[in-house]
């Protein structure tokens, strides 16, 4: 009998986990994103690849099903994913909006994963600022007092203000796919854009009188430390006249940008918790001025009931309002 070549193994049945004995907890959510399957646990987020998209051609017989890499320690519990990517999964639909929601998507990923990395740093800081502290405290006295120090905070600084500065321009990227007009130019810009298209009074405009300035802050921030420039002052721990010792400091003053004295690690925090309130209602907003009907029926978004946000873990959804003034989710 002639020998027939053996059968790819992606060809028969199987069957996998995911391998992170970290984890073990439920699987909520799974779509495809990019060139890969996203499952996201509970408490983390990984992608799933299969043989044929990593050798289309089929040249190795012997490759496995699949190939998982885990990409976050970040799942459904974890606010940053839900009010970034997740909430992106809902508005992107592309029932609802005509834009390329795949690239949409990809640039919510762009933007979850400096988010994360921003957050890291926030925590990282943190932990070094209390190191230094107890250091300092466990020390012998005498006439002198021990100043804690960090280290070198302003390239703690820099890499967060990287990190928050590629977060506004992946965002940014999706307001571009909504506002084609926004091409090369910045938030101060699409906040008057939104002004003149929608009024003063309207909640878009009120949204980005706080955010247009807050995330020009940020770009400003980054270009001084990034390039040297005079504009951004960081200090490690420093002793002060009345005999306390000041937490490391940041304060800007540059194009009209403007950050008085804080400590690092509050800065670093606040930050953090703005982008996510920031990327969550900008896509609200954008994704609510250009709902598109959906089997005949006008559609707009708004604040799904405290049950919904449990089921979809976002606080936003596509709906209408009933007579009475309730929100009724779509999908």
């Amino acid at each position: 009998m002639k020998k027939r070549p053996p059968i790819p193994a992606r060809d028969s049945g199987g069957a996998f986990k995911l391998n992170n004995p970290d984890d073990g907890t439920p699987i909520r959510e799974m779509f495809e994103l990019g060139d890969g399957l996203f499952i996201i646990s509970e408490k983390c987020t990984y992608r799933i690849q299969m043989a044929d998209q990593i050798d289309p051609e089929r040249n190795n017989p012997s490759l496995p099903h699949n190939f998982q890499q885990k990409l976050f320690d970040h799942g459904t519990k974890s606010a940053l994913l839900c009010r970034t990517l997740l909430q992106a999964k809902v508005m992107f639909r592309k029932e609802f909006q005509t834009i390329d929601v795949r690239q949409a998507m990809q640039f919510s990923l762009d933007a979850l994963g400096n988010l994360i990395s921003m957050d890291e740093i926030s925590q990282r800081f943190a932990a070094s600022e209390k190191a230094a502290i107890d250091k300092a405290q466990s020390g012998e006295r005498d006439a002198s007092l021990t100043v804690p120090s960090v280290g070198n905070v302003s390239a703690e600084c820099k890499s967060f203000s990287q990190k928050a500065d590629h977060f506004a321009v992946a965002l940014m990227d999706i307001v571009r796919l909504f506002y084609p007009d926004m091409a090369k130019k910045h938030w101060e810009d699409f906040r008057n854009l939104v002004h003149a298209k929608y009024g003063e009074e309207d909640g878009f405009t009120r949204l980005l009188v706080q955010a247009a300035p807050f995330l020009k802050l940020i770009r400003d921030t980054r270009d001084c430390l990034e390039h040297k420039l005079e504009g951004v002052k960081t200090s490690d721990f420093a002793p002060q006249a009345d005999g306390t010792i000041a937490p490391p400091t940041i304060e800007v003053d540059f194009r009209k940008s403007v950050l008085h004295r804080r400590s690092i690690s509050s800065f670093m925090q606040e930050v953090t918790q703005a982008m996510q309130v920031y990327f969550e209602m900008i896509v609200v907003h954008i994704c609510s001025k250009s709902a598109q009907p959906f089997a005949g029926l006008s559609l707009t978004v708004g604040e799904v009931s405290p049950e919904s946000q449990n089921a979809w873990r976002v606080r936003f959804g596509y709906g209408s309002y009933d007579q009475i003034g309730r929100f009724i989710p779509c999908g």
